[in-house]
C-alpha cells in the first residue's frame, strides 16, 4: 500500500494511538504468536502490531464501526465455529486470534466476490489505480475471474458532489466511511446513503451541495475510486508522482503534508499524520494552495516594466542600487511572514549587518476566517519565525500598514523586499518607490512595481521550516528543482553580499539553522538541525492560553 494511504488509515509508529489512552496491557495469541496488545485495542489493531494484516474496507481508526464489509472476519477462541468481524470485537486476556484458517480465506474470496459484482473494473481510467484497496485485495485474496455472466448494475458515473468531488456510483462499495468523516469529524452531516440494496448510493441531500471545507478528505479515506478529487482528477498518474513530505503554507496551523510533483510541477497536497497539528486531516483551502508552486511565477529578473535581464547583471544591479542606501533613513525594508525560518534570518542579517537598519516591515496575507478545528485566522505559515528572527538580531518589527503609510508621506523612498509574492491592492504606492529591489515569486502585484525584481523559490522547491501559530517548529523538505532563474531569499541574500564585497557562510537552509542557534533564544532549545524530526518540536514562549475547540494540541515542549 502506498506511503501516503497509509498514513491516512493506519496511524504508525509508537506516537500514534487510534484509540483513547491506554488502559493496560493483555496477553494474546495471533496466529499462534504469542504477543502484548493494548486493553483498547481491536483485532485489527492487535494484529497490526505483530505485523499481520487483517484485510478492511469500512473500518478506519478515526472513525466510528460500521462493521459492513465483513472483509474482517476472523476466528477466536471465544467463538469456536464462527466467524466475527475484527473491527468490532476488542482483545481481552488470553484470547487466540487465528486470521489463515480455510474458514478465513474462504469468507475473504467471497467478500471480494461480492464486492466485484457490480463494479466496472474499469481501473485503465481510475485515478484510484494504484492506490486503491480493491486492486490490492483481488490480487492478494481472490484473483479469480467472475462467475456470474449477467448485466451489471449501472449507476451514475459523474456525480459532482461539490465543487472539489465528484462520486462514481458504479465503483462504490457503500463502506460509509465518507458519511462517518463528515458527520464525525467534519461535523457537518452532508453525506448519507440514498435508495435501497443493490440501488444504494452516496449522494447528498437535494439542493444542499458538499461544500464544507473539509470535503477532500472524503477522498482520501475513500478505499476505491468512488470518491475522486475534481482538481486532481485526469491529471497525471500516482505512480509518475514523486512524494516529499511537506507543509501547508496555507494558514498558521502548519498542516503536516505530503507534495506530489512530477518533473518541476506540483500536482497535489495529501495530509500527513502529525497528532499535535492536524491528526490525518487537511481542509480544502490548504489542499489546493498548492496551485501557488505553478501559477503566475517569476521565473527570470525582471525590471520595472517587465524588462528581463541575466542573473548576473540583476544582482550587480541591485547591489549597484542599494549600496549608496545603506543605512539611510529613507531606506525600509520588507521581510515575509510566508519566507522558511532560515530565510528570514539570512533576511534580518542583511538588514542589520549590511543595509544598516535596526527595523523591518512586516509583510504577508491578510487575516481571512478560521474555525476551530485545523484553519486559523493568520494566512501566514511563519509570522512566528519572522519575530523569531527579528528578535535574534534585535530588530524592531513593523506593520505593513505602517509602510503604505510611510511611503505615501515620503519617509520611505527606497525598499528592499524579502518575499513579495501576492497580488496587493496597493500597487500603486510602491510605484512612488526611487528605488524598489524584491525577491518575488510571484510576477502580480507588488512585484511588477519592482525596478528589480528577483524570482524567489517557494518552499516546495527548498528545504526549510516555519513555526506554527503555537510554536511548533516542523521542518519541510524540498519536492522538486526551482522553477527558472529563481533561488531561496538566503541564496540571494549571500549573491548580494558577495556583490557588495562581504563574505557569507550561507552555503545551506541547515547551515543557516545552525549558524543562528547561538543568536536566538527561541531556537536555542533545539540543538541542530536533525532534532526538528518529522513532527517538529515545541519552542518555549508561544504556547496561547486558549485554544479552538477541537483543535490538536501538543503533547509535550522542547
Amino acid at each position: 500500500m502506498p506511503f501516503v494511504k497509509q498514513a491516512l488509515d493506519t496511524p504508525t509508529g509508537t506516537t500514534v494511538a487510534p484509540y483513547p489512552p491506554a488502559s493496560g496491557n493483555v496477553n494474546v495469541v495471533i496466529d499462534r504468536i504469542e504477543c502484548v496488545a493494548d486493553a483498547n485495542d481491536n483485532l485489527i489493531e492487535a494484529a497490526r502490531r505483530v505485523g499481520v494484516d487483517i484485510p478492511y474496507f469500512c473500518y478506519h481508526p478515526r472513525l466510528s464501526i460500521a462493521g459492513q464489509c465483513r472483509m474482517c472476519l476472523v476466528e477466536t477462541s471465544d467463538a469456536p465455529g464462527r466467524l466475527v468481524p475484527g473491527c468490532q470485537v476488542r482483545v481481552k486476556e488470553g484470547l487466540k486470534i487465528i486470521t489463515d484458517t480455510p474458514a478465513v480465506k474462504e469468507n475473504q474470496r467471497a467478500c471480494m466476490e461480492f464486492h466485484l459484482v457490480n463494479h466496472p473494473v474499469d481501473c485503465p481510467i481510475c485515478d484510484q489505480s494504484g492506490e486503491c484497496k480493491l486492486q490490492d485485495y483481488f490480487m492478494q485474496y481472490d484473483h479469480k475471474p467472475s462467475r456470474l455472466h449477467v448485466l451489471k448494475v449501472g449507476k451514475e458515473k459523474r456525480e459532482v458532489l461539490g465543487p472539489n468531488v465528484v462520486y462514481d456510483g458504479e465503483r462504490c462499495i457503500l463502506c460509509t466511511r465518507c458519511v462517518r468523516f463528515m458527520n464525525e469529524v467534519a461535523e457537518e452531516p452532508q453525506l448519507a446513503v440514498m435508495g435501497r440494496g443493490d440501488h444504494s448510493r452516496i449522494g447528498t441531500f437535494p439542493g444542499e451541495p458538499l461544500t464544507s471545507n473539509y470535503s477532500g478528505n472524503t477522498v482520501d479515506i475513500c478505499p476505491v475510486g468512488a470518491l475522486l478529487s475534481r482538481d486532481f482528477r485526469f491529471a497525471t498518474r500516482v505512480w509518475y508522482v514523486q512524494e516529499t513530505p511537506s507543509l501547508c503554507a496555507g494558514c498558521s496551523n502548519g498542516c503536516n503534508t505530503v507534495l506530489g510533483t512530477k518533473g518541476d510541477l506540483a500536482y497535489r497536497y495529501l495530509p500527513r499524520h502529525n497528532e499535535a497539528v492536524n491528526q490525518v486531516w487537511l481542509c480544502d483551502e490548504g489542499r489546493l494552495s498548492y496551485h501557488a508552486l505553478n501559477t503566475d511565477r517569476l521565473l527570470q529578473p525582471t525590471g520595472r516594466g517587465d524588462v528581463a535581464t541575466n542573473v548576473g547583471q540583476a544582482i550587480a544591479d541591485a547591489a549597484a542600487a542599494l549600496k549608496p542606501l545603506v543605512g539611510i533613513p529613507k531606506l525600509g525594508v520588507l521581510v515575509s511572514a510566508r519566507l522558511s525560518l532560515e530565510e528570514q534570518l539570512v533576511a534580518m542579517h542583511f538588514a542589520k549587518n549590511v543595509l544598516g537598519l535596526s527595523r523591518v516591515f512586516c509583510g504577508g496575507t491578510k487575516v481571512g476566517k478560521g474555525d476551530d478545528f485545523l484553519v486559523r485566522e493568520d494566512k501566514d505559515p511563519n509570522r512566528n519565525g519572522l519575530l523569531i528572527a527579528a528578535d535574534a538580531y534585535g530588530i524592531a518589527v513593523r506593520s505593513f500598514e505602517e509602510l503604505t503609510a510611510e511611503i505615501e508621506r515620503g519617509e520611505v523612498k527606497a525598499l528592499w523586499a524579502a518575499g513579495v509574492d501576492a497580488p496587493s491592492d496597493s500597487r500603486d504606492t510602491f510605484t512612488k518607490l526611487e528605488v524598489f529591489v524584491a525577491l518575488a515569486a510571484h510576477g502580480n502585484g507588488l512585484a511588477s512595481a519592482a525596478t528589480i525584481a528577483l524570482p524567489l523559490a517557494l518552499h516546495g522547491e527548498q528545504d526549510g521550516s516555519f513555526v506554527n501559530w503555537y510554536g511548533r517548529l516542523q521542518r519541510f523538505r524540498q519536492a522538486t528543482v526551482p522553477r527558472g532563474e529563481s533561488r531561496s531569499a538566503w541564496a540571494w541574500c549571500s549573491a548580494l553580499m558577495k556583490a557588495l564585497g562581504m563574505t557569507t557562510k550561507h552555503e545551506s537552509a541547515q547551515a543557516v539553522f545552525e549558524t543562528h542557534v547561538a543568536l536566538s533564544p527561541a531556537i536555542a532549545a533545539v540543538p541542530n538541525w536533525s532534532a526538528i524530526g518529522d513532527e517538529g518540536v515545541v519552542l518555549p514562549g508561544f504556547l496561547p492560553k486558549e485554544w479552538p475547540r477541537r483543535a490538536p494540541r501538543p503533547g509535550s515542549t522542547a
